[in-house]
């Protein structure tokens, strides 16, 4: 927990006026709406791209494509990397 939190606690916690709990309470809804409400504004601001047919083309053939596993050895060999 961040020390400032920590601190609004703290004074929060020892306050003994409801109108001024409340109002904080208030507030706290208030900024949090904003923040969503924000948000959301800016999710609806991203247009969903549709992808060309080369994209879907380059997609198909790397789903499909079959690429060959080498194992570590052959590495090793190929590379001359042999412990001495």
């Amino acid at each position: 927990m961040s020390p400032l939190a920590k601190e609004i606690i703290d004074r929060l916690n020892i306050e003994d006026d409801e109108l001024i709990l409340s109002e904080v309470l208030d507030f706290y809804e208030y900024v949090k709406q904003k923040k969503q409400s924000e948000l959301r504004r800016n999710w609806s601001k991203i247009e969903k791209d549709d992808p060309t047919q080369d994209e879907i083309k380059l997609y198909e053939d790397y789903k499909n494509e079959k690429e060959e596993t080498v194992s570590l050895e052959s590495v090793i060999r190929e590379l001359n990397l042999y412990e001495k």
